[in-house]
């Protein structure tokens, strides 16, 4: 019988990313990585865009998010995304400070150049 080890993907924040997160987080909030797709309350744009993009959410510990039902690792504790976003993620990621903007990038290339930074409350 073969088994499949599965994949767990990371995130690596570096400190000048984890210093514009921490502009809007805080020990009171959790942290999503979403994908902006219009599925959702924190998502702007719909699936006819052209663009692919992703934000930053810094939500209440407590806030409801359905749509966020999987896992992420990174450098600075676990993160929530959409699952079915996957699809427009790698395996091993990056987000980092470039000219001012937050950018995440993995094996692929560059994934979002501009990813927004958000602050929700409930």
């Amino acid at each position: 019988m073969l088994f499949l080890e599965a994949k767990i993907m990371k995130l690596t924040i570096t400190d000048s990313a984890q210093s514009k997160i921490n502009q809007v987080a805080d020990e009171d909030t959790r942290l999503l990585l979403s994908f902006d797709d219009g599925v959702g309350p924190f998502s702007k744009w719909g699936i006819c865009s052209l663009e692919t993009a992703f934000d930053v959410i810094a939500v209440d510990k407590d806030a409801l998010t359905p749509d966020y039902e999987k896992s992420l690792s990174t450098n600075h504790g676990e993160w929530a995304y959409k699952g079915y976003s996957k699809n427009y993620l790698d395996d091993d990621m990056k987000l980092d400070v470039v000219n001012n903007n937050l950018v995440l990038s993995g094996e692929s290339g560059i994934l979002d150049s501009a990813v927004t930074l958000k602050r929700v409350s409930a």
